[in-house]
């Protein structure tokens, strides 16, 4: 069979051998580039679409990542009232509030907080840290500014966590 072509090849006149040539060529080009570079091409075109929200996902699973390993490191709610009224008071005067509270009283579930003349700063961190590890919730919450610039007046209540919800 080779050898037939062979004979045909020779046979041809220089003008066909070159017209042959020719086409083989661009046959083979096509080929060339349907395998391989079309391919690569609508890869890439898709690759550019899809890439954004692959970004937005990857940036959403590594939020997610970050508040998980925050919330395991969340102590358990503390069980009784009088513990967390406890905690309470145990907070404050870590934070260096006990000189601003005025009142913490223990109603059912309900935890009534007076403070007077406190640094906004220094409550707002307390609130922030408390609220995070005793699981209270905010019930009702108000602030009333004084005359001394970041020192305000404070009441507030806080909710305990029902028993199902700890």
């Amino acid at each position: 069979m080779i050898e037939k072509l062979l004979q045909s090849w020779r046979a041809m006149a220089l003008r066909e051998r070159r017209m042959v040539t020719a086409a083989a060529l661009s046959v083979l080009f096509a080929v060339v580039y349907l395998l391989m570079f079309d391919p690569a091409w609508k890869g890439v075109a898709k690759l550019d679409q899809e890439l954004p929200q692959l970004r937005a996902q990857v940036a959403q699973m590594g939020a997610l990542a970050s508040e998980a390993r925050r919330l395991g490191t969340v102590p358990k709610a503390i069980e009784s009232t009088e513990v967390l009224q406890q905690a309470l008071q145990a907070s404050v005067q870590a934070a260096g509030l006990g000189n601003a509270l005025s009142e913490l009283k223990l109603s059912g579930d309900l935890f009534d907080l007076s403070f007077s003349a406190v640094p906004h700063t220094a409550w707002l961190t307390w609130l922030d840290t408390t609220l995070r590890e005793t699981r209270l919730r905010v019930a009702d919450l108000s602030i009333t500014r004084q005359q001394v610039a970041g020192v305000i007046d404070v009441r507030l209540v806080l909710e305990a966590p029902k028993r199902g919800e700890r």
